[in-house]
C-alpha cells in the first residue's frame, strides 16, 4: 500500500516580470538527513544566485523507494525557474549544487540513498541526447516522484484560479 504524504510547500514564489532567457524545471529528491530543510536552504541557494528566477515550486512530495526499496522514504519537488545560463553552463551548476549539499560524486549503487539529487527535467523545449546529459530527463512521465509534484505545482493553482 502507498503513502501519499505531503509537507509544507517552499517559500513564497517570486513573481517574474522580466524572465531571464531560459526555462528549466528541476526534480529534487534526497531521502538522508533532513531533506525539508536542506531542500529549503538550495531554495534559498538558487533564490540569491543572480543568474536564476524561481518560478514556481511544489509542495515537498513523500513516497516510497523503488529499485532498491530497503531505504528510507524520498523526499521530492520540483521548481521551475529561469536562468541566463547556457544548458552546458547550467548542468555543471546542479553537478556543483549536489556536491555543495552533500552528494558524493559517484553512487554507492543504482537508486541507492542519497542526501540530493537534482535532475533537469525540462531545459525549454530542449531535446538533447548525451551519454551524460538527456532533455527532457528519461522517463521523467513513468515517475510518481516527478508527475505527482509537477501535477501539484502546475494544475491545481491553475484550477483554483
Amino acid at each position: 500500500m502507498r503513502t501519499l504524504t505531503f509537507t509544507h510547500s517552499f517559500p513564497s514564489k517570486r513573481i517574474c516580470l522580466n524572465p531571464l532567457l531560459n526555462t528549466v524545471t528541476l526534480g529534487i529528491g534526497g531521502n538522508i538527513g533532513d531533506c525539508c530543510n536542506r531542500f529549503e536552504a538550495l531554495y534559498r541557494h538558487l533564490n540569491r544566485n543572480k543568474n536564476i528566477m524561481i518560478l514556481d515550486s511544489s509542495p515537498i512530495y513523500i513516497n516510497p523507494p523503488f529499485g532498491f526499496i530497503d531505504q528510507n522514504d524520498f523526499y521530492n519537488a520540483t521548481i521551475t525557474l529561469s536562468t541566463s545560463l547556457s544548458i552546458v553552463q547550467f548542468f555543471g551548476f546542479v553537478f556543483y549544487l549536489e556536491r555543495r549539499f552533500g552528494r558524493s560524486k559517484k553512487r554507492e549503487f543504482k537508486n541507492s540513498p542519497r542526501t540530493l539529487d537534482i535532475d533537469i527535467i525540462f531545459f525549454n523545449n530542449l531535446i538533447l541526447k548525451r551519454p551524460y546529459l538527456t532533455i527532457p530527463h528519461p522517463k521523467w512521465n513513468e515517475r510518481e516522484s516527478v508527475l505527482i509534484p509537477l501535477f501539484l505545482q502546475y494544475l491545481i493553482p491553475r484550477a483554483r484560479k
